[in-house]
């Protein structure tokens, strides 16, 4: 399915009709969002409230154009209160806390492969969106270094993912 489809299909169960960018930055690049963004407005398939924000038009004819935008206001807002709330508890997660000290001590840093990159476009390119954070890149580049056993990687990324799904 293409760039433009997913928009769609993502803007489809929406009851409120307001979509943002932020909520289809992944998937593709930045210039391919935007230019899938900007064709759906030329064929009024999507109408643009403000940048960034999006709305289905037979919303904006029902319930206005600053209803709309107060509406997407407050999902703004409530996104950045739970982005803050996640990165505090990346910052407190004790399994995150050891896995930095431990690639520290051991002078370990993450660079990714062909693979990785691969694997990662391949993904993307799927449909799916399978996000890793610095502690996951921290495991993996601490395992292919030989200083955790794929046994010990495993029990920490359960650990902190266990950690990250309280928030």
């Amino acid at each position: 399915m293409d760039i433009e489809g997913r928009i769609l299909q993502s803007l489809r169960p929406r009851r409120d009709g307001v979509l943002l960018r932020s909520d289809v930055n992944d998937f593709g690049s930045p210039t391919q969002v935007s230019a899938a963004l900007k064709a759906l407005v030329e064929k009024g398939l999507i109408t643009r409230l403000d940048r960034g924000v999006y709305a289905k038009p037979d919303k904006v004819e029902q319930m206005g154009r600053k209803a709309l935008l107060e509406q997407a206001m407050a999902k703004m807002e409530q996104q950045r209160t739970q982005d803050l709330k996640r990165a505090r508890r990346r910052r407190s997660d004790p399994t995150a806390i050891y896995v930095r000290q431990l690639a520290k001590r051991e002078g370990i840093v993450f660079a990714p492969t062909f693979a990785d990159l691969w694997a990662k476009a391949v993904t993307k390119l799927a449909g799916d969106e399978v996000k890793s954070d610095k502690t996951d890149d921290l495991l993996v580049a601490l395992t292919r270094a030989g200083k955790l056993s794929p046994r010990d990687m495993t029990r920490l990324v359960i650990a902190h993912h266990r950690n990250l799904a309280r928030v």
